[in-house]
């Protein structure tokens, strides 16, 4: 698996929480900046008189009230036509009240003053109905006091520019959704960005399931993010592919095994079955068969019979042995009288094909007959296919020596003969399945290829291994190495 290069990475909760605050900090700087162009704009505004200021109004008091002073006997209701001339009635209401503090007129109907004494009190000094001031003004007349001027107004730019209300409304309106627009906007930022972290590895993700579909795993997901929840994502992603790799090459090895499994009983079965038919064709066809030919004939058959046999219990080895469950049992076993035991059946065997056979044990005197922890069964497999191997490539008149060696915890088989040895290029390959030998290697009887893969599974299901080799001198060399069992 590609190995991905790690970086400072943050927790998915982490980095949300920090895009949060960089939202929410950009979002007032950003508000902060618009509010002061607002107010930039606004400023301009005023300086060029296009707008009044929020006391524009009550700086004009003095002055109304300087006019008015001169204008002569106020508290007279004929002078409140000339009195409202000079009023701005727009933006400030009045009252004139007299000295108990009654209303004698104006454009405010709400009495503040219930006495001489609370006009008095309350002359130049503000009052206040809800948000607007009321302040009232004293009137002489002869230099005595006779009354008082009450004028209403409100401190506030929006009743200073009643002719500018839909401008002081569209930047009151735009003043207040500032610090919303800017929030949803780095929003929608922020939160791209991290979309768009968090869809890059989703979409190599659904690309690379995609390509697994289509039996494509030569690929590797080298994406890393700065999320550490999406990085432990596609590392497992990543192992989740290379073991379902592993898992399916292995199906398809087993599944090219299987073709060629078919394809040798096949081609091995092929033959014998092709010579039994022949020979019980000939033996149907013939109407006065000799007795001798019929004698050979049925040996024949019998021989192709055999093979067949053979054939089918070697391919129910394989299939035993290939097995992921497969177990060796393993008993307390005197190896001594085991090799001894063994070692004459393999004489009767090269005196059958005048092969001369000699053996040899190697243990000390202390360990001649201790027994070992060994499968005596699966290990009599082992040793009767590396020897029939053997057995098979020696001419008439060689030699084959087996010498077993007790090294604890190891036991060790070596098998000499003075055959015509292995192809020096095809070595590596005698224990595969299905394997055959060259020309040089071939003896008078076919084979599937199958003795020398199940010694090798048997050896090192047993702890140990089994190798190959050819010797200086000419022929094979086969040593098998297996372990003592107790001793593991």
């Amino acid at each position: 698996m590609g190995m991905l290069k790690r970086k400072h990475t943050k927790t998915l909760r982490r980095r949300i929480t920090s895009s949060f605050y960089l939202i929410l900090a950009s979002s007032i700087v950003a508000t902060l900046c618009a509010w002061g162009i607002l107010f930039a704009v606004f400023w301009q505004l005023i300086q060029n008189e296009r707008l009044h200021p929020a006391n524009y109004y009550e700086n004009q008091l003095p002055e109304i009230v300087k006019v008015i002073d001169h204008q002569g006997d106020v508290l007279q209701e004929s002078m409140q036509e000339v009195i409202e001339r000079e009023i701005p009635l727009e933006g400030i209401d009045y009252q004139v009240v007299n000295l108990d503090g009654e209303i004698v007129y104006g454009t405010m109907q709400e009495q503040y003053l219930s006495s001489a004494k609370d006009l008095v009190n309350h002359l130049h000094q503000n009052l206040y109905d809800q948000n607007k001031i009321v302040r009232f003004y004293p009137l002489f007349q002869d230099g005595t006091l006779n009354g008082a001027i009450g004028f209403r107004y409100q401190l506030s730019v929006m009743a200073a520019n009643q002719e500018s209300t839909m401008v002081l409304y569209s930047l009151a309106v735009l003043a207040f959704i500032f610090p919303f627009l800017f929030f949803y906007l780095f929003a929608y930022l922020f939160g791209k960005r991290i979309s768009f972290q968090i869809e890059k590895p989703f979409n190599e993700i659904i690309a690379s399931a995609n390509k697994i579909r289509n039996h494509d795993l030569d690929f590797s997901l080298l994406h890393i993010d700065s999320i550490e929840e999406l990085n432990q994502l596609v590392l497992a992603f990543e192992e989740m592919k290379e073991a379902l790799k592993d898992s399916l090459e292995r199906q398809w090895g087993m599944e090219r095994e299987r073709r060629e499994m078919v394809t040798a009983i096949a081609h091995d079965l092929k033959t014998p079955l092709t010579i039994i038919k022949g020979h019980v064709d000939v033996l149907l066809e013939s109407k006065n068969p000799n007795p001798e030919r019929v004698n050979h004939y049925l040996h024949t058959i019998q021989k192709g019979c055999v093979r067949s046999i053979q054939l089918l219990q070697e391919l129910n080895e394989v299939s035993q042995v290939a097995q992921a469950d497969y177990r060796l049992h393993f008993s307390k076993t005197d190896l001594t009288n085991w090799v001894e035991e063994k070692a004459s059946q393999f004489q009767l065997l090269a005196e059958g094909k005048q092969i001369v056979f000699k053996w040899e044990i190697r243990p000390s005197k202390e360990d001649e007959h201790k027994p070992v922890f060994i499968d005596p069964g699966r290990l009599d497999q082992l040793l009767n296919n590396v020897f029939t191997n053997s057995l098979r490539y020696t001419q008439p008149g060689g030699e084959i020596v087996w010498i077993s060696t007790r090294k604890d915890p190891y036991i060790e088989f070596e098998i000499f003969d003075n055959g015509p040895g292995f192809s020096s290029s095809n070595i590596s390959n005698v224990f595969k399945k299905f394997y055959r030998e060259d020309p040089a290697r071939a003896g008078e009887s076919g084979h599937a290829g199958l003795g020398l893969f199940i010694a090798q599974t048997i050896a090192q299901k047993h702890g140990g291994n089994i190798v190959a080799s050819n010797r200086e001198e000419g022929g094979a060399y086969v040593k098998v190495v297996i372990k003592n069992m107790i001793s593991g």
